[in-house]
């Protein structure tokens, strides 16, 4: 079992990832996929509007300016401090940068290529530069790096990206990555490269996938949970049909034993009375005779019990009007006659004037002996007792029956109207009896249409609660 268990759990676990993993992967998909159709517009376009220039229309000549047309000067102070990272080129860069945001024509160019194009008016940009490099004998001269930070520089148009010179996008990523050029160019003694890039996108790119994501999430949750729910019910049914073989075999035990005995009796009864010597006694005949009749009516009431049982599901009630104080005072006493030799106290408390109920006079008197018969065997008690208590409940009568025996524990009480259950408990193997009477009593509640409770502590007692209408 453990086993099954075992391979049931690793199944359903592997199943789960697998469902979720497809879903992740239909994620990734919607990822690659979002706006496709947008982004090669726009790369076209972009890449267009700057064939023959550099970052955007006109920015091949302020880059000229600041760079190619001050080589001489930026070499020089390279020269004088040993590095490309000095005051001059800090001075540069920051009226390079400054400028190329001031002239930046995107934002007119890219509003207008959404209203032509009717893209969604959602659609941002970000146009950044990445690096900057002139050198000279492979020696940079003049640098930038989008992965450094440049103290002189404002901190808002620094990102990862490099340096912000228009747009509002929040998240530029590979995914909407528009274009990303390196331009490179000599002059015969220094070569210049400029790296910047183009991004277009929502700010709510990774919500819009979600969304697209959402009906195969799901559907894969929904799959999840039929299969969590179909594994839940077989194994279920399957903890419930191997209790039912269990219950059954000890059934065929318990029934084999309760009619070995009678039958062993009368056995070893027949085979005195083939005695000659017993013969002439008649006293003697007699004594067998009435253990013979004993072990043959006890016989008789297995046999009873179990066609009761069989029956029980296809029997229709035919109901007479009772009266209630009346009735239950005729079973107590009539119990109380079963058990004295036993010392059993049975106390009846009757409902102030009697009331009148529809019922089957038989299966109601049955049904209180089977609940007596429990509080009586399974009582270890030296003085056993059982109360019988009637009173008045919201239009109903609450017949409650409650004793001072062994008890039970919340899983017995679960099971014990199960048909054929008996209580597990080593005291209590001795204890005979087919595990039938108190499926009986909560069918005969079922066939009244009544309900039925039943509290239990263990070593203290049990109640049942009969609540009639």
């Amino acid at each position: 079992m453990r086993y099954i268990r075992l391979i049931a759990s690793l199944s359903f676990i592997l199943l789960i990832t697998v469902l979720f993993y497809l879903t992740y992967n239909t994620f990734v998909l919607n990822d690659r996929q979002y706006q496709i159709t947008e982004k090669n517009l726009l790369s076209g376009l972009y890449t267009g509007k700057i064939k023959n220039d550099n970052i955007y229309p006109g920015g091949s000549k302020i880059l000229s300016r600041y760079l190619y047309q001050q080589k001489e000067q930026l070499e020089a102070h390279y020269a004088k401090s040993s590095s490309a990272d000095n005051e001059y080129a800090h001075l540069v860069l920051k009226r390079l940068f400054s400028e190329l945001r001031a002239a930046n024509p995107m934002d007119s160019i890219f509003s207008g290529i959404k209203k032509k194009y009717q893209l969604k008016p959602e659609l941002e940009y970000l146009l950044t530069v990445n690096s900057i490099k002139i050198s000279r004998d492979d020696h940079p001269v003049f640098l930038f790096d989008q992965n450094k930070h440049y103290s002189f520089l404002p901190d808002k148009y620094q990102s990862s990206r490099g340096y912000i010179l228009g747009g509002n996008l929040k998240s530029p990523l590979a995914q909407n990555l528009i274009s990303g050029l390196t331009v490179t160019s000599t002059d015969g003694v220094r070569s210049f490269e400029v790296g910047f890039s183009f991004h277009a996108d929502k700010n709510d790119r990774n919500w819009q996938i979600f969304k697209a994501t959402v009906p195969a999430f799901v559907l894969a949750l929904l799959a999840s949970l039929s299969v969590l729910l179909i594994y839940y019910i077989t194994y279920r049914n399957w903890i419930r049909v191997k209790r039912l073989a269990e219950m059954k075999t000890d059934f065929v035990d318990s029934i084999t034993h309760e009619f070995h005995t009678p039958i062993a009796t009368i056995m070893v009864a027949n085979k005195s009375l083939q005695n000659d010597r017993v013969l002439a006694d008649a006293d003697k005949v007699k004594s067998l005779s009435n253990v013979i009749f004993r072990q043959s009516r006890r016989l008789e009431l297995l046999f009873g019990q179990v066609l009761d049982i069989a029956r029980l599901d296809h029997v229709t009630l035919e109901k007479s009007h009772e009266m209630l104080n009346e009735l239950v005072e005729e079973i107590v006493d009539d119990y109380r006659l079963k058990a004295e030799v036993e010392d059993v106290r049975i106390y009846l408390s009757t409902i102030p004037g009697d009331v009148k109920v529809s019922l089957n006079r038989f299966w109601f008197t049955t049904m209180l002996f089977n609940i007596f018969d429990n509080a009586v065997k399974y009582n270890d008690k030296p003085e056993k007792l059982i109360n019988v208590e009637m009173v008045q409940h919201k239009g109903e009568v609450l017949l409650r029956i409650s004793d001072n025996g062994v008890g039970m524990d919340r899983e017995m009480v679960t099971y014990i109207f199960e048909k054929f259950y008996r209580v597990q408990r080593k005291e209590l193997d001795h204890i005979p009896g087919l595990g039938l009477g108190l499926y009986y009593a909560q069918q005969c509640v079922r066939a009244h249409g009544w309900k039925m409770e039943v509290k239990s502590e263990v070593n203290t007692g049990t109640e049942f609660s009969i609540f009639i209408s």
